[in-house]
């Protein structure tokens, strides 16, 4: 298994991105796609007094599954992916989104366009900051729409040209119940969907504390603090900005009086 995440990480370093099958078993894999399908149908149906999610760039993408169901709350931190997450970002991250992503046939995706997760933010990072975990909930293929990428444009400063990519940009090829992890920092979009079903996965972006959340994730849980420690700092609950003085003083209060009890039982 070290050997195996070591092969893993060289390959996420040095291309951007890597695959690790069999990380969902095939029941799993037939639960979440019923799932994610219904907490988007929720979602619409949460927007239609406001406006048609179709005619937006909202359209197949369901957000924070882990608020509509405890199955993807636990699936945070899943065991099979956290220690590459861990060997990537250090002890201290914090979630910054989880996204469900259906790609219909013939239908063009509003993530079609070539981005970076970090959206505007094109300068390149060493050490890593941001990571994504993208379960295959079905097949990714170049038929059924899978991600597209361009190999190694995390260490690029701008976005290659047209005419780079449509040399060098590949797709993912990797089965269902596998995680796609890459550098967010990767240029990548999309495919197009030409087969005859659904394409779904399930992206968890993982970034160091001082980036923002998509979300304010404590907001959506009401400020109820989980009583696991690393779900708990994982969730943004420890990075949150202090509102006044006394706040802060209180959290370098606890940072110190933690040092301290550390270097006691040392």
């Amino acid at each position: 298994m070290e050997n195996k995440m070591k092969q893993h990480l060289e390959e996420l370093d040095i291309l951007g991105y890597t695959v690790i099958e069999d990380v969902l078993t095939r029941e799993e894999l037939e639960m979440v796609t019923v799932k994610i399908k219904h907490i988007y149908d929720l979602q619409r149906k949460e927007t239609e007094p406001f406006f048609d999610l179709d005619t937006t760039e909202e359209r197949n993408i369901a957000r924070a599954p882990f608020i509509y169901d405890d199955y993807f709350y636990n699936l945070l931190n899943n065991p099979k992916v956290i220690p590459y997450i861990k060997a990537l970002l250090g002890d201290y991250f914090i979630l910054q989104a989880q996204n469900g992503v259906i790609v219909e046939p013939q239908l063009v995706h509003s993530m079609s366009k070539w981005h970076r997760d970090l959206s505007h933010q094109n300068f390149v990072c060493d050490p890593i900051i941001a990571v994504n975990a993208f379960y295959c909930i079905t097949d990714f293929n170049a038929q059924t729409g899978a991600t597209m990428l361009v190999p190694h444009s995390h260490k690029t400063k701008y976005q290659p040209t047209s005419e780079y990519i449509e040399k060098y940009g590949i797709s993912v090829n990797a089965p269902a119940g596998s995680v796609f992890l890459f550098n967010t920092m990767m240029f990548h979009r999309t495919g197009s969907n030409v087969s005859n079903g659904l394409r779904i996965g399930l992206s968890h972006m993982y970034t160091k504390y001082f980036i923002k959340q998509q979300m304010d994730i404590p907001a959506l849980l009401d400020f109820k603090v989980p009583e696991d420690p690393f779900i708990k700092m994982l969730m943004g609950f420890d990075s949150l900005v202090p509102t006044n003085i006394l706040e802060y003083r209180k959290v370098r209060y606890d940072i110190v009086k933690r040092r301290t009890q550390q270097s006691g039982s040392e």
